[in-house]
């Protein structure tokens, strides 16, 4: 059966960034923040409030106040020909980076802890593949999760919710059942939403899976037609974005 977790739900500041911490179940831990404010912090020079309309910058180690990418990671970003897919990734491994040093590794330095990726996308982390993660970003946030149970699957997505998605969305991302299953409000569609985009992280595949083979009716999941036994957790931030987790 499926729950819908009651949040603890604190504020609390990491280096001057503002970090909204949830904790839906034991031993799950949830950061997000604000991505404006990462960048004022981590960048040396604070010419990146327009980033989401411009091209892809080279970036070195010097560019950053705080060391917390490896040379690989600086690679990586580089690769990213948008500014906006490379500050959303650097972003996101920087509370990610946080997260983890706070909860598990505190004597080691944010470039000690880097990410990696399986074949169909999935992040794990290099040096403690054991630990569940999870990372998602949307407009103005990013959001990470971590489980101190090494037995444990997880997926985390975030979306800000805007208006209505016309039908041409409805049906790329819904199956005809789940459309009907619908109510006719903008926060509930971003929600289902979510909660599909996290269960394809849950099962390590993200868009590597067809969207109409999972379906998410009345809070609850099927895939290829059977129904999953796995822990639903959801969460409207600032009236604007809706955050959904699964966990089993």
């Amino acid at each position: 059966m499926l729950n819908v977790y009651k949040p603890n739900m604190t504020s609390t500041y990491k280096n001057n960034i503002s970090v909204n911490t949830l904790s839906p179940k034991p031993g799950v831990t949830v950061w997000y923040s604000k991505i404006p404010e990462i960048i004022h912090l981590i960048f040396c020079k604070n010419k990146y409030h327009n980033f989401r309309s411009l091209v892809n910058e080279i970036f070195q180690k010097k560019d950053f106040s705080t060391p917390f990418l490896s040379d690989e990671e600086i690679n990586t970003i580089n690769t990213f020909k948008a500014l906006k897919k490379q500050i959303e990734w650097i972003s996101g491994r920087y509370l990610t980076k946080q997260m983890i040093q706070h909860v598990f590794f505190a004597k080691l330095s944010l470039d000690q802890i880097t990410l990696s990726y399986l074949e169909e996308g999935a992040p794990y982390l290099t040096n403690s593949p054991d630990i569940p993660i999870s990372l998602s970003h949307s407009n103005d946030y990013t959001v990470a999760v971590c489980s101190k149970n090494t037995k444990q699957t997880i997926g985390i997505d975030i979306e800000k919710i805007s208006k209505k998605p016309d039908i041409y969305f409805l049906k790329t991302a819904f199956t005809q059942n789940e459309i009907l299953n619908l109510n006719d409000d903008a926060k509930q569609i971003f929600t289902n939403w979510t909660i599909k985009e996290a269960y394809l992280k849950y099962i390590k595949k993200g868009f590597n899976e067809s969207l109409h083979k999972v379906e998410i009716i009345n809070n609850k999941i099927w895939h290829n037609k059977a129904k999953i036994n796995v822990d639903v957790f959801s969460q409207i931030i600032d009236n604007d974005y809706v955050l959904s987790l699964i966990s089993d």
